[in-house]
Formats: structure tokens, C-alpha cells, sequence
């Protein structure tokens, strides 16, 4: 039993790790295996109706499916008394939230690091399960003491969002996303989400790392959101961070095209950008122009 007093069948609770908007997560032994895991409880609050219920169950078993070593997996789901949860790989590390708050950004060469661990990771859950996660954010990528980084709620966080975003008091508060790091495509609700929508999250989760500076800063979650979808440009990450090679901003800048269309289309085209910067070479991707309006930033090349 934790000390909220919580207990789970086959769980024992044995410390809580940290707690956001929509669950607790807790360090926990497995009784049947012994097995250390972590488990994710959900907030009571937001799961009110049985489409909150269906939509989380359903999500965290097609999550059970993934099998990646940049994926933290999930192991099991259940519901016990009204308490919904789910079990996973317990990761011995920090986020890269954490990271940022101690440190105030990460030098390129892990950034770099970091992009190729979660291109992989979101193009097997893509191409595989035609799988978008809807929240890529440096909370929501971990490394572990081995140094591999990890993804965390892919298959989950549209579940967690909804339910989130069922208790917004404004505007910011429907959206499906985290302000600092969504889409356009997010924020106009597209129908037809696709992973281009995690391609430009990932390069505002890639821009803040580098910069330690958000892609938009703002003083309320809604004047961030309409940084995205406005006219606004960001602050070339080079001004930020003089370590940033051009090559690398020239691949944010197409990661963080407010068009979708402009983005990379794919994670493959992605992911044979970052072997290009490696190796050295130039990259496939070519310039967006300083002043459109699909620009997230203006550079000049």
C-alpha cells in the first residue's frame, strides 16, 4: 500500500517517484515476479466517463505491443476499485526535464544522441502500429544508467491528454499537446494526425535541450499556442547557443516548419538527415526561406 492508500493486486507500492497533471507514478515490486517495476496510477479526477475508461485500457494494451530498446515498455493494465493503472520497465535514470532544470541545456553532441534514439524509436511505432504520441517533451524522455534514452508514454499520452484536457478552464486547456512543445496540427485539432505532428515536437523538445530556452516563450499557455500557429518567429538557436552547427539548425528549421507539408514527411527522411550530419555531409534537406510565414525561425544560410 502506498502512502496515498493505494493498493494494487500483485503490487507492492514501495515509493512514489513523481506526479504530474493526470497520474502518480510509483517504484514497485512485482509480487508474482519480484521484479522491480514502475507504476503509473491515474488521477481518480480524470477518469469520469466510460469513454475515459475504454479509451486508457485500450491504449495501454496496444503499448504493451511495442518492443523497442528506446521504448519504455508497458507490461501490464488493469482497474482495481475505480483506480486505473498501468505497469512498466522501471528506469533507473532522470528525464531530460530534470536534466535541463540542473544543467540549463545539453551540449550538441548528446542532443544529437538523443534525436537518433527517438527517430527510431517514433518511426517503429509509426511504421509498425501507425502509432502518433501526441507529447514528446523533455519529460517525457528518459536515459537510463547505461546511457540509452528512452521514450516514455508512446501509446498512452493521447489517453492522458484527453483526460487532461477534459479539465481545461481556457482555451490552452482543450488543445492536445503541451504548449511549449505542440504542433500547429495539434492545435487545429487536424483529423488526420500523422507522425509529422511528433517531428515538429521533437524539434521544439531538440531547440529547448540545445538553447535551454523554449521554441515560444510566453507568459500564459495561451499566448505559446498561438506562437505556434502565428506569424511569430523564434530566435535563431545559433544566437542562443553559439555550438550549434549550421546543419543542425538547418534541420530544425525543416523539423519546426509551421506547414506540415514543408516538415520531413517521414522519419526515414529524418533519420537519414541525422547519419548525414554525423558522417559530415550535407543534408538532404534544403533551406526554408527567411520570412515565410511557415519559418519557426529566421536563420540565415
Amino acid at each position: 500500500m502506498s502512502e496515498d492508500g493505494v493498493t494494487l493486486p500483485n503490487l507492492s507500492l514501495e515509493a512514489e517517484l513523481g506526479r504530474g497533471g493526470t497520474a502518480i507514478v510509483y517504484r514497485a515490486r512485482q509480487l508474482s515476479t519480484g521484479r522491480e517495476v514502475a507504476v503509473k496510477v491515474l488521477d481518480a479526477d480524470f477518469v469520469r466517463t466510460s469513454e475515459d475508461v475504454d479509451r486508457f485500457l485500450n491504449e495501454a494494451k496496444a503499448a504493451a505491443r511495442f518492443r523497442h530498446r528506446n521504448i519504455v515498455r508497458v507490461y501490464d493494465v488493469g482497474q482495481e476499485q475505480g483506480v486505473y493503472y498501468f505497469v512498466m520497465e522501471l528506469v533507473e535514470g532522470y528525464t531530460f526535464a530534470h536534466y535541463l532544470r540542473r544543467k540549463g541545456q545539453v551540449a550538441v553532441g548528446d542532443v544529437l544522441i538523443i534525436l537518433e534514439a527517438v527517430c527510431a524509436a517514433l518511426q517503429y511505432a509509426w511504421q509498425k502500429f501507425r502509432v502518433v504520441h501526441c507529447d514528446i517533451k523533455p519529460d517525457n524522455l528518459m536515459v537510463d544508467a547505461d546511457g540509452t534514452v528512452k521514450v516514455m508514454d508512446l501509446g498512452i499520452a493521447r489517453s492522458l491528454l484527453t483526460a487532461a484536457r477534459g479539465s481545461g478552464a481556457d482555451a490552452a486547456g482543450e488543445i492536445m499537446g503541451t504548449p511549449a512543445y505542440i504542433s500547429p496540427d495539434q492545435v487545429y485539432d487536424l483529423p488526420d494526425l500523422d507522425c509529422r505532428a511528433d517531428i515538429y515536437a521533437l524539434g521544439a523538445t531538440a531547440y529547448h535541450l540545445l538553447t535551454g530556452s523554449a521554441l515560444f516563450p510566453g507568459k500564459t499557455d495561451q499566448q505559446v499556442v498561438d506562437a505556434h500557429i502565428g506569424a511569430n518567429f523564434a530566435r535563431d538557436p545559433r544566437a542562443l547557443a553559439p555550438a550549434v552547427p549550421r546543419s543542425l539548425a538547418l534541420m530544425l528549421n525543416r523539423m519546426l516548419a509551421k506547414d506540415r507539408a514543408l516538415r520531413y514527411p517521414n522519419w526515414e527522411t529524418l533519420s537519414a538527415d541525422i547519419a548525414r550530419l554525423y558522417a559530415g555531409e550535407p543534408l538532404l534537406a534544403t533551406p526554408l526561406q527567411p520570412g515565410e510565414s511557415s519559418v519557426a525561425f529566421n536563420a540565415e544560410w
